[in-house]
């Protein structure tokens, strides 16, 4: 802090996001929800290329839940737009809700056989948290935290550390032998 200022200008940047308000507010919650989505999927598009070699795949599920009421999505339908739209709108309307969602990431060895990792989304109001952070995902086999886009590196290695795991109770394999 070099100047007393900087702590003024700090509060109104962390504050201004919450100034949002109505359809402004809902617009950015839903942003928020499918830049996430989009980033997990990117992600794990780049750790299928890293393990090339090792012949794996990895892809987010078509799939999510809405914690708080468990409802089950395609991320690519119009109901989950829809839903989304009115979810959205809610949080906004109340200022409050729960955030959290279930996703699925699905990881194909070179036998074909496929597991899932089950992660848990909890998706940031946005101007909340840190800066340009808008969800913390959480991988449950290994109980992992990243926050994203923040970081998607750490992302990628907690991904890597869920497939070595499952490499280890002997439910993937890869081609490739590890020395």
């Amino acid at each position: 802090m070099g100047e007393p200022d900087d702590l003024f200008d700090i509060y109104r940047k962390d504050h201004a996001a919450a100034a949002l308000t109505g359809p402004a507010l809902a617009t950015a919650l839903s942003d928020t929800v499918r830049r996430s989505l989009a980033l997990i999927e990117e992600l794990c598009a780049e750790v299928t290329r890293a393990l090339a070699k090792a012949r794996y795949t990895t892809r987010l599920a078509q799939t999510v839940t809405d914690r708080s009421s468990y409802v089950r999505l395609d991320r690519q339908s119009e109901t989950f737009r829809d839903y989304l739209r009115s979810w959205s709108q809610q949080r906004a309307d109340k200022g409050a809700g729960g955030m959290h969602w279930e996703a699925q990431i699905l990881v194909t060895d070179h036998r074909r056989t496929t597991k899932e990792i089950g992660l848990g989304v909890a998706f940031e109001w946005p101007g909340a948290g840190e800066e340009g952070s808008f969800a913390f995902v959480e991988f449950w086999p290994t109980g992992a935290g990243v926050s994203l886009p923040a970081d998607a590196r750490g992302f990628q290695r907690a991904l890597v550390a869920c497939i070595i795991k499952l490499e280890q109770a002997g439910e993937l394999a890869s081609v490739k032998e590890r020395g």
